[in-house]
């Protein structure tokens, strides 16, 4: 069974990888770690309609990070998708999950609607 490749073509317009960071001009660096319930988030303006994101994955505190990839990640759509939610009046909330299957998802809380954007092998 040939491995996916995350995020998968038809949630282009939520997600999609970025080969070059070179070509950006502002992107978080983000490092989730496993030893933090498996799951990293942060709240990010309202305002905000496209997020770049430099993510990395550990699987617990002292081991290296694994890259994951580059992501432009259309805030908007995945809130009217349900992958991130409201935070108060003016902030939103990303939480990115690392899942049983090694895959990383973009979800709101366990049990809901989750994207998945890449692998930790």
């Amino acid at each position: 069974m040939p491995k996916e490749h995350y995020p998968l073509p038809q949630f282009r317009h939520l997600a999609r990888r970025i080969e070059q960071e070179s070509f950006l001009h502002k992107y978080r660096r983000w490092t989730g770690n496993d030893d933090f319930e498996h799951h990293y988030h942060i709240a990010i303006p309202s305002t905000q309609k496209t997020l770049y994101l430099n993510l990395s994955w550990k699987k617990n505190s002292v081991s290296n990070p694994h890259f994951i990839g580059i992501f432009r990640l259309d805030v908007e759509n995945l809130l009217s998708e349900g992958y991130i939610r409201k935070d108060g009046l003016d902030k939103l909330r990303l939480r990115i999950c690392h899942g049983n299957d090694d895959v990383l998802y973009i979800q709101t809380r366990s049990g809901k609607p989750a994207l998945a954007i890449g692998t930790l092998q």
